[in-house]
């Protein structure tokens, strides 16, 4: 398991044992909402091949950073 993947599994929420629960959350004007994607819920974890969620909100949220150094 490589190192994206590791800090997925700690720290994402959408993580459940390899699979996306995929929750997608959305910004607007009324303030946060979410869904449930069925592209990715369900499916393997695809953060080696580039998530949104984890890019844009997991490594920001890390308060550790020498979790994130080599990234």
């Amino acid at each position: 398991m490589n190192k994206t993947l590791n800090i997925a599994r700690g720290y994402c929420a959408n993580w459940n044992a390899g699979k996306c629960i995929g929750c997608v959350f959305t910004r607007t004007e009324k303030g946060l909402s979410f869904r449930l994607s069925k592209k990715l819920s369900g499916k393997k974890c695809s953060v080696e091949k580039g998530c949104e969620y984890f890019d844009n909100i997991v490594i920001p949220g890390i308060q550790d950073k020498r979790v994130t150094r080599k990234l």
